[in-house]
This record gives structure tokens, sequence and C-alpha cells, in this order.
């Protein structure tokens, strides 16, 4: 039975592996893909709110930035050539 939600579509640019990997599990869940990435959606936006209302939310964003901040510093290091290539804009 095909169950009408209703509500704003909403589409996206999806990498074909990850196109495949959702059919498939689609396919062994017996849901239509669509209901399957909207679930997703559904348990993915819960999960933040929780961790929002806790702080989790903030402290992953400052750990997320931190580590993105640390593989320029790294790159920066390995391709120096002298001490003031160092240098972070």
């Amino acid at each position: 039975m095909n169950e009408e939600i209703k509500g704003r579509k909403i589409t996206f640019h999806c990498p074909e592996d990850i196109a495949l990997r959702l059919d498939k599990l689609a396919e062994i869940s017996g849901t239509a893909r669509s209901r399957l990435v909207l679930n997703m959606v559904i348990n993915g936006i819960e999960f933040l709110e929780a961790t929002k209302k806790v702080g989790i939310l903030s402290l992953s964003i400052l750990l997320r930035d931190a580590g993105e901040k640390l593989k320029e510093v790294s790159k920066k290091w390995r391709d120096k050539k002298s001490i003031s290539d160092l240098t972070i804009k």
C-alpha cells in the first residue's frame, strides 16, 4: 500500500554509490527509497535536536571545526619549506 505523504518536496544530488546503498536497504526492508530517506532524515533531526538540548551539538561542532583546523595546520606543516610557511590565514 502506497502511503501519500503531504508536505514539501525536497530534492538533492546524491552520489551514485550512496543511491545504490539506499536502493539495496530499501529493497531489504520492503520500503520505498523515498520513505527510507524520510525516516532517516526524521531520525537525524530528532537526534540533532536532542543533542542540541544537552549541549552536545555545540561541542560536536566545536570539535569538528577544531579537527578541520588541525588538518589545515598539519598539511601546512608537511608542505612547509620554512617556519614562515606555517602562518594560518
